[in-house]
């Protein structure tokens, strides 16, 4: 059974550890295709369902490092969906042209 759109974020919010790509996120809302999924995301919302996810996991990882300062590059990686330390660190730095540790340590 189909999600109604409005439900997108929360869904990718509450799911980002098993949400890794579009496919999975179209699936996890009952779309059994991601392109019309993808279409019907970017009519509701004005960007594509890939970046918003992106955006997603950086503001999380954001929360995360906020919240905790001691919490492990590992642990953040585990908890949205990116795998270990090393995933990690080249996801955030691709995506905020920053390392972890940089943002860790301020």
């Amino acid at each position: 059974m189909k999600r109604p759109m409005e439900q997108a974020l929360k869904v990718a919010q509450e799911n980002l550890r098993e949400i890794r790509t579009v496919t999975e996120w179209a699936q996890e809302m009952g779309y059994e295709s991601p392109k019309y999924f993808s279409h019907r995301f970017k009519k509701k919302y004005g960007v594509s369902p890939k970046p918003k996810l992106v955006e997603l996991r950086i503001d999380r990882f954001y929360e995360l490092i906020n919240q905790d300062s001691e919490i492990s590059c590992f642990e953040i990686g585990q908890e949205l969906g990116i795998g270990g330390e090393t995933d990690l660190n080249k996801y955030v730095k691709n995506h905020t042209g920053k390392p972890p540790r940089e943002w860790k340590n301020g």
